[in-house]
């Protein structure tokens, strides 16, 4: 596994990690199960760090959750905040979304004329498009 910083103001790479006793060149992982799937979060914080992973890369506000530990050293999820979709992030740096889609649609249009798609396939198209539009600006499974 390799983990990488993309952010402007970086060197490239992330080589040091904050061990409970000391800072290590290596991150301690426990061992994969390839019948599961393998989840490393990364946490940011600080007013700095929010703002690069939001407009400053055109990304936008991730989803947030406040999350309480309680006595028992279980945990409750207190709050969830949704984050910005791939069409808010457009429309922040002044994309019209309606007229994406209508020139879109129009691109599908000619395509079925040209017969290089069916009317079916446009409607998957289009489909697939909104949902994109409409979907969570980060990877979303």
């Amino acid at each position: 596994m390799i983990l990488a910083d993309i952010t402007c103001d970086c060197d490239g790479k992330i080589d040091k990690f904050i061990d409970q006793h000391a800072v290590k060149d290596t991150l301690a992982l426990h061992e994969i199960n390839d019948t599961e799937e393998y989840y490393l979060g990364v946490f940011l914080v600080g007013a700095y760090q929010e703002t690069l992973g939001d407009l400053h890369n055109l990304l936008g506000d991730t989803n947030i959750v406040s999350v309480q530990i309680t006595e028992d050293g279980d945990y409750e999820l207190i709050k969830e905040i949704e984050g910005d979709s791939v069409e808010e992030i457009l429309s922040y740096v002044e994309y019209d979304v309606k007229t994406m889609i209508s020139d879109f649609r129009e691109l599908a249009e000619n395509a079925i004329r040209n017969k290089r798609i069916t009317p079916k396939e446009r409607q998957k198209i289009m489909k697939a498009f909104r949902s994109g539009l409409q979907g969570y600006s980060y990877y979303e499974r």
